[in-house]
C-alpha cells in the first residue's frame, strides 16, 4: 500500500533500499545524509574526523537520530525531504519524487532547465524512455490474452497503468527537451500534458 504522506514514502522507499542492498541507516547517514545536508546550509557542520573517539560518537549519534526518525519517535525534518531524495540512487528516487507528487495531485514532467539567454544543448535521454516503455511492456500481463476485461487482475492492470502513465510522462519530457534543445516548437505539448492530467485522475 502506498504511503499516504511524504514521510511514510520517503522513510518506505529508503528502507527498501536498505534490505535489498549492502546500505544501512548509520552508513547512510554518515556518508550520504550528513554531507548533503552539510552542502545545502541544512545543518552547521560535517562529521569531523579529526578525533577518532569523537568522530566514532559523532557517527553513532547520527545513526541514533536517523533511527528515532525511522522508528517515528522523532519528526522527520520537511527541509530535509529533497536533499534525502536526492541522496537515493536514481530510480528510487525517481519513485519517491513521483509518489510525492502525485499525493498532491501533480504530474511529474520534468521540464528541462535553462537559464535564458545562455540556452545550450539539452541533454536527450532516449535510455530513459525506452526503460519506462520496457517497465511498461513487463507489466503488460493483462493485454496477454488480447483484451482487458473485469476478469484481469486489478493489482496487475494497476501497475500497468501506472508504469503506461510513466513511460507517457517520460516521453513527454523527452519531447520537452528536443523542443527546447532544438528552438523547434511543440505546439501540441499542452494536449499531451492535459490528456496524461486526465489519464492520471480518471
Amino acid at each position: 500500500m502506498q504511503g499516504r504522506t511524504e514521510r511514510e514514502i520517503v522513510l518506505r522507499h529508503t528502507n527498501q533500499w536498505f534490505t535489498q542492498s549492502e546500505w544501512n541507516v548509520e552508513r547512510f547517514a554518515h556518508e550520504l545524509l550528513a554531507p548533503a545536508l552539510v552542502a545545502a546550509g541544512l545543518i552547521e557542520k560535517a562529521l569531523e574526523e579529526t578525533d577518532g573517539d569523537a568522530y566514532l560518537k559523532e557517527r553513532k549519534a547520527w545513526a541514533t537520530r536517523l533511527g528515532r526518525i525511522f522508528n517515528g519517535t522523532s519528526p522527520f525534518p520537511l527541509e530535509w525531504k529533497w536533499t534525502w531524495i536526492g541522496c537515493l540512487p536514481a530510480r528510487i528516487a525517481d519513485d519517491v519524487r513521483r509518489e510525492c507528487i502525485e499525493l498532491v495531485g501533480g504530474l511529474d514532467i520534468r521540464v528541462p532547465r535553462i537559464s535564458p539567454p545562455l540556452a545550450g544543448p539539452v541533454p536527450a535521454d532516449l535510455a530513459g524512455v525506452l526503460q519506462e516503455f520496457g517497465a511498461f511492456v513487463a507489466a503488460a500481463t493483462p493485454a496477454h490474452d488480447g483484451n482487458y476485461s473485469l476478469r484481469d487482475d486489478p493489482q496487475a492492470v494497476d501497475l500497468m497503468l501506472r508504469e503506461g502513465l510513466d513511460a507517457v510522462l517520460r516521453m513527454v519530457s523527452e519531447l520537452m527537451s528536443v523542443a527546447m534543445g532544438t528552438g523547434r516548437s511543440l505546439p501540441d505539448l499542452d494536449r499531451l500534458v492535459r490528456l496524461a492530467k486526465a489519464v492520471a485522475h480518471g
